[in-house]
């Protein structure tokens, strides 16, 4: 029997392993066709749902429609826009720089009408209540800040007419932001105490310079029905006001309680049970009450503290201008 002989056996053996690593090398390569395909397919699938969707470019018809539209709710918001947020009855766009004396002889005279408006309405203030300008009791401001501060005081004044129009039953405080100090200074008079008339933080500017917000709280006293006159009157006022936030604190905590309502009534409880008998029964057996109509609730006084902004509309944000490219010669 012949034998094999030593290259014959080495043949034999890289014959084996280039038959494996050709098996392994076709299965890896199957593998990878088949997520290919795969691949292929969902993208053909894709291209086939997009290519069905219906993109309409728009054409010159409909830019002239669109056109036309913006210029008819243009036509029906100017007039809106000058009557409400440009009213010419508040007077915020007629204000020009004030000598600083003759600003302080206005807040005095505007302060004075205030006090006897409120003391005719039968309601009660502060002794020396200044309307949030404390400050300039005994002082004159810097005339660079006279117009910043005409702006505060046509809104405090507009509100305080809205409270003792309304009326309430006092009016406790009025804070304002100290627009006339940079935003430093107010920050610094957070941490070391500022003055009563004092509202943390500064005006507000709206982005694109559309409308600056100016801050007020208004701390008073009222009951229901001046409470609602109030909030009605900010909102049909010229000025555009809006209320940030409402706390209200009721002196009634707790609601009466049945044992109670015979002694608000008139009655004698403890010879009556009213609870257990007819009302027929019970006024046979109760002379005439010596106490007028009593509400169970309603008519209780509200101590209210609310935060308000002016808002001082300046118009619409214009879009800037593109840039110019510089086309050489």
């Amino acid at each position: 029997m012949k034998m094999f002989s030593r290259f014959d056996l080495g043949m034999i053996v890289a014959f084996v392993v280039v038959a494996l690593l050709g098996i392994a090398g076709w299965w890896w390569l199957s593998g990878q066709l088949q997520t290919a395909q795969a691949d292929a397919a969902t993208a053909a699938g894709e291209f086939d749902t997009y290519t069905k969707k219906q993109v309409y470019l728009p054409t010159k018809s409909n830019l002239t429609t669109l056109q036309n539209n913006i210029s008819i709710m243009t036509a029906q918001l100017d007039p809106l826009v000058a009557s409400t947020l440009q009213s010419p009855k508040n007077g915020l766009g007629d204000i020009q720089q004030l000598d600083t004396v003759a600003w302080k002889h206005s807040l005095d005279d505007k302060v004075s009408h205030l006090n006897a408006a409120a003391a005719t309405h039968g309601i009660s203030v502060p002794e020396g209540f200044y309307y949030g300008f404390s400050r300039y009791l005994t002082t004159n401001p810097n005339q660079d800040a006279t117009t910043v501060l005409e702006r505060q005081q046509l809104a405090i004044g507009a509100i305080a007419t809205i409270l003792i129009n309304a009326p309430v039953r006092s009016i406790v405080s009025v804070q304002r932001t100290y627009e006339e100090d940079p935003v430093s200074a107010t920050a610094a008079s957070r941490s070391g105490g500022g003055s009563v008339s004092q509202l943390d933080g500064h005006s507000i500017d709206a982005p694109g310079g559309v409308y600056t917000a100016y801050p007020f709280e208004f701390e008073f006293d009222a009951d229901t029905e001046s409470l609602r006159a109030v909030v009605n009157q900010l909102m049909k006022a010229d000025y555009v006001f809006v209320i940030r936030s409402v706390m209200v604190q009721n002196e009634k905590l707790d609601s009466p309680k049945k044992s109670e309502l015979g002694g608000m009534a008139g009655v004698n409880t403890a010879e009556t049970s009213i609870i257990n008998s007819s009302p027929g029964a019970v006024a046979a057996s109760q002379p005439t009450p010596t106490v007028g109509l009593q509400y169970l609730f309603g008519d209780e006084a509200l101590h209210v503290r609310m935060r308000i902004d002016l808002i001082d509309w300046h118009g619409i944000a214009q879009p800037a201008a593109p840039p110019q490219r510089n086309r050489g010669r």
